[in-house]
């Protein structure tokens, strides 16, 4: 279970949430949804402690109160974000990027290439893109499907995505909607998304809508 107790979020002197307590349970989908700006993108950012937001209170997981944590240590005890926008890093190759990372999260180093061309065919990804800089001069649709690649790779217990299925052609997010209707056993998924049909692809348990300050919870049956 992760646990949220009495949590602060501020940014540039303007309280986002204030004194949230909340849980989540394993094996379970979660879906923020909210009118924009209320604050969905900083609750996930929340998580890795996010340099641009000053936090108070604690977030459980693993045991560990992930507050006090710097991002390495979030990121190597199970905790993945896919930003709405996404991070470029230039003059690191993208398949280097993904197999020091593969070698950070897995014992047996040595089924990368197995793993990665398995999973190049399940996202219909260009080839060529593992051999430029990570997500520079991609397209939007390339960097969620490269973003997804990297969540496959480590294999996060925590995966919180911020419109992962922008930018996607529909095929491609059908494609992620299924992998996580597949592995949502053993872990905690919570996203961000505007598809308006997204209950017809994705197996939702919960869906969670912000508004002022709070969050109302709404099983899915």
């Amino acid at each position: 279970m992760i646990k949220i107790k009495k949590l602060f979020i501020k940014c540039n002197n303007f309280y986002i949430f204030r004194n949230l307590n909340f849980f989540f349970l394993k094996n379970n989908i979660y879906v923020l949804t909210g009118n924009n700006g209320t604050g969905k993108s900083s609750f996930l950012k929340s998580f890795v402690n996010d340099e641009n937001y000053f936090l108070t209170g604690e977030i459980y997981f693993q045991k560990y109160n992930i507050k006090l944590y710097e991002l390495d240590f979030v990121s190597r005890i199970g905790i993945f974000i896919s930003y709405q926008n996404s991070i470029e890093i230039k003059n690191i190759k993208n398949i280097f990027f993904l197999k020091t990372c593969f070698e950070i999260f897995n014992f047996n180093k040595k089924f990368f290439f197995k793993k990665l061309k398995c999973y190049i065919k399940l996202l219909f990804y260009k080839k060529d893109l593992l051999n430029r800089s990570y997500n520079v001069g991609f397209s939007g649709g390339e960097k969620k499907k490269n973003e997804f690649l990297f969540l496959l790779i480590i294999n996060p217990i925590l995966i919180l995505l911020d419109e992962i299925d922008s930018g996607l052609d529909q095929t491609s997010v059908l494609i992620i909607f299924n992998y996580l209707n597949l592995i949502k056993k053993n872990k905690y998924i919570i996203l961000i998304s505007h598809n308006k049909n997204i209950n017809n692809f994705l197996l939702i348990d919960f869906y969670l809508k912000i508004k002022k300050n709070k969050i109302n919870i709404l099983k899915c049956i």
